[in-house]
C-alpha cells in the first residue's frame, strides 16, 4: 500500500536525476543495492540468518549452504524467466528511453528501436548521450550510465521483484529465528528495504509506477508460495 501511495500518488518520477544531488545518490545506492552486488550480501545475511537457528556447528554450516544454494537456484531460475521470456514477451518501454528520444527529438523511432536486441540498443543509447552531451546535462552521469545499461524492456521491475521476494524470505527467517528471538522485531525492515528499492526505481526514471507494483506483488506472491511449501522450509532450516 506505501509502495503504491508513493509512486502513484507524489511527482516521483525522474526526481532523482539531477547531478551530484542527495537524492539522486541515495536513490541510486537502493538500486545498487536491489541489484548483483546486493543481491549476494542479502544472500549471505539471509543463509546466516537461517543457520543460526541449527544446533552445532557442523548443522549450522550444511543449512549455510543449502540455503545460499537453494536461493541461487531459485532466483536465478526466476530472473531468467522474467528477462528472456516475461519481459521480451510484454515489451513495455522503458520511461527513460521515452526521456532520451524525446530530448534529441527522435519520438518516432522507439517502436522500430525495440525491434532490436538488447545490445544494439545499448550501443545506440551510448552514442545518443554521447552525440548530445547539452540535452543531457541535467541528468547525472551516473543515471545517464544506468540507463544506458538497462537496455531491456521495462514490465515488471526486475529489482523491485527480486528486492519484494528476498523481503520475504529475509523477514522469515528473521522472524522465526529460535536462536536470537528478540531480533523477531526487525522483520519489517526488509520490507523497508524493498519499499525504497521500489521507490528508487521509479525516482530513477527507469521504472513506471505500474512496472514497480507489479514487481512487488509478484515478488510477494512468489514468496509466500515459496515459504508456504512445508517441503522449502525443512530444506531451508533443517540438517536433512
Amino acid at each position: 500500500m506505501l509502495l503504491l501511495c508513493a509512486v502513484f500518488f507524489t511527482p516521483l518520477p525522474f526526481t532523482a536525476c539531477s547531478p551530484h544531488s542527495l537524492w539522486c545518490s541515495t536513490a541510486y545506492a537502493f538500486t545498487s543495492s536491489g541489484g548483483p552486488g546486493g543481491f549476494f550480501i542479502l544472500l549471505l545475511i539471509t543463509g546466516l540468518c537461517y543457520a543460526s537457528s541449527a544446533d552445532t556447528l557442523k548443522e549450522k554450516g550444511i543449512v549455510f549452504l543449502k540455503s545460499v544454494v537453494s536461493l541461487i537456484v531459485f532466483f536465478g531460475v526466476l530472473a531468467f524467466v522474467n528477462e528472456r521470456y516475461t519481459k521480451p514477451i510484454l515489451k513495455s518501454q522503458r520511461p527513460s528511453h521515452v526521456y532520451m528520444l524525446n530530448q534529441t527529438g527522435l519520438t518516432g523511432a522507439i517502436d522500430s528501436l525495440y525491434q532490436l536486441d538488447k545490445n544494439t540498443r545499448k550501443i545506440f543509447f551510448e552514442t545518443l548521450v554521447k552525440t548530445h552531451p547539452l540535452q543531457f546535462q541535467q541528468i547525472d552521469p551516473e543515471i545517464q550510465a544506468h540507463w544506458i545499461e538497462e537496455a531491456g524492456f521495462s514490465f515488471p521491475s526486475g529489482h523491485t521483484f527480486n528486492a519484494f521476494l528476498f523481503a520475504m524470505i529475509l523477514a522469515y527467517a528473521i522472524y522465526f529465528n529460535r536462536s536470537y528471538p528478540a531480533l523477531r522485531k526487525l522483520f519489517l525492515i526488509p520490507f523497508v528495504w524493498a519499499l525504497l528499492v521500489g521507490i528508487s526505481r521509479v525516482a530513477m526514471g527507469a521504472h513506471t509506477a505500474y512496472d514497480v507494483c507489479a514487481g512487488a506483488a509478484l515478488g510477494i506472491l512468489l514468496g509466500a508460495l515459496f515459504l508456504y511449501i512445508d517441503r522449502t522450509r525443512h530444506w531451508l532450516t533443517r540438517k536433512n
